[in-house]
Parts: C-alpha cells; sequence; structure tokens
C-alpha cells in the first residue's frame, strides 16, 4: 500500500490527458442556510479516474464523499480549483453522467419499464432503438417478465435493480453511484453486490461504465471496485490510492479469500486512523 501522493499507486499510468475524470486543488463546501456560515468539506483534493475504471470512495463520516460525488454529478458549485470530465470543466449536469441515489426514488405512477425509460425521455423521443435498449436493461437486471410492475409492487432490492437499469439507459461517460445498497437488509445487500458485478461486466450493454461508487462498507468497496480512494476527515482529501488485486470476475467466494481479507483489514484501519484524527 502506498500513499495516494506516490505517483506509482495510479493503477493507471497516463497522462491527465488520457483520463476520464480530473480533480486538481479542489474545494468544496456550502452555506449554512441558517446561521450562513460556509463551511468547507473538501480541500486541496487531488485525483484522477481513468476510462473504464470502477473507483471505490471510502473515509470517516463527513469527510466530504457525498459533497464531491454531487459535485461531479453538477449539482454542488465548485468552490476553487479544477473538476474536469473528458478534459471539460463540470459546471451543472449533463446527459454524459446518471446517478444513482441510496433510495431509488421511483415514480409510483410509472411502471418499471416507464421509469427506466425516464431519462431517455428527458433528452428525445425514445426511438426504437432507445426501446429496444430499456429491454435489454430490464433483463440484464434480472427483472424480465416484471416490466408492468409498479413501485409499489417490487421490493427494495428490485427498485434498485430499476434504479440501476434507469441510469444506465441513457448510455452515461460517468455512472455516479451513492451508497446504493445502505438502506437494503443484509442479505439483499449481499445479493445486490454481486448483481452490479454481474451488470458491470456485460459489456455488450455497459461497456465496462467508468463508475464512482460512494460507500461506509469498506468489505462491500473491495468486492466492487479496481481501486479505492481513502479521504481523510473533513475537510475531505484523499489520502491513499490502494489497487484492488483481486482477479475478475469476483464472486462471493471471493469474500472468503486471504487476500480479500487482508485488503479489507488494511483499508478499515486507514479508515479509522482518519476517523481518530
Amino acid at each position: 500500500m502506498k500513499p495516494q501522493n506516490d505517483p506509482s499507486t495510479a493503477r493507471h499510468a497516463s497522462a491527465t490527458a488520457d483520463a476520464k475524470l480530473v480533480a486538481r486543488d479542489l474545494v468544496l463546501g456550502y452555506r449554512d442556510k441558517r446561521t450562513g456560515k460556509f463551511f468547507t468539506a473538501v480541500k486541496d483534493l487531488n485525483l484522477e479516474i481513468a476510462p473504464k475504471e470502477f473507483i471505490a470512495i471510502v473515509g470517516p463520516s463527513g469527510c466530504g464523499k457525498t459533497t464531491f460525488l454531487t459535485a461531479v454529478a453538477g449539482l454542488n458549485d465548485v468552490g476553487s480549483g479544477r473538476l474536469e470530465l473528458d478534459g471539460n470543466a463540470i459546471r451543472g449536469p449533463g446527459h454524459d453522467r446518471s446517478l444513482v441515489f441510496q433510495h431509488a426514488s421511483l415514480f409510483p405512477w410509472r411502471n418499471v419499464t416507464a421509469n427506466v425509460q425516464f431519462g431517455i425521455e428527458c433528452q428525445r423521443r425514445p426511438t426504437a432503438e432507445d426501446r429496444a435498449r430499456v429491454a435489454e436493461l430490464i433483463n440484464l437486471v434480472g427483472l424480465g417478465g416484471k416490466e408492468d410492475k409498479y413501485p409499489r409492487e417490487l421490493s427494495g432490492g428490485m427498485s434498485q435493480r430499476v434504479n440501476l437499469a434507469r441510469a444506465l439507459a441513457t448510455d452515461p461517460e460517468l455512472i455516479l453511484l451513492d451508497e446504493p445498497f445502505a438502506s437494503l437488509d443484509a442479505q439483499t445487500r449481499e445479493v445486490m453486490q454481486e448483481e452490479l458485478v454481474r451488470i458491470w461486466h456485460a459489456d455488450h450493454v455497459t461497456s465496462h461504465k467508468t463508475a464512482m461508487f460512494i460507500t461506509h462498507d469498506v468489505p462491500e468497496a473491495v468486492f466492487l471496485a479496481d481501486r479505492i480512494l481513502v479521504f481523510s476527515g473533513s475537510p475531505g482529501h484523499v489520502v491513499a490510492s490502494i489497487d484492488v488485486d483481486l482477479p475478475r470476475p469476483r464472486t462471493r467466494e471471493t469474500k472468503y479469500t486471504d487476500r480479500f481479507n487482508q485488503l479489507t483489514e488494511e483499508i478499515l484501519a486507514l479508515v479509522m486512523a482518519q476517523a481518530a484524527i
């Protein structure tokens, strides 16, 4: 394990020009509506994410993980520094990004197909090709035969499958996942982790999308990610970048290997150390 500021830690030794997402000297924060005081959530943040890389971000509570993710989504203004996707400054939401929230937030009056298709409808009138992609994604996430079901008829895990399919339907350059399984029970969460691995590997539909996954669950991060970024306590910045050298595709048995447990323990120790500072 090497510190993040060692250039050799990068999983892809690519120049900034080749990176999908770049943050340089980034400062993010928000103003308290009650007191008017400005709170700095992220400071001096520097990182790069390569195309088709699956990144997980972990860190102590309040370290700015979600603030950073919402800034990448274009929902948070940049205080100072650079935040770029494909070399272009992020100045607001865009069709090149999709966000998967902790709660599915499906439209109760729309069935599964209509919910998955919603993002496309916001961009254009759906074509026959779009409708075929929606149908393929619904099958991919394991909801074939449930196209006409409404959210009230779906379990929590099924709802998040719809949420994930909706995010993929617009064919984004970057998919952002903000603790999408945190509200699920333990058994369903395990299943959804395995399903996300399976879906992310389905090249014919998702083409290994670049992904950024926020979580408090270190074993979940190790199971899913190519690389894990550990944030410091508030204001957050990257204190370590750790390659996850577990072979893919990963299965439930991966979690019982010595290397999985070793990585989990090392990263958890880093997170706990930041929480104690």
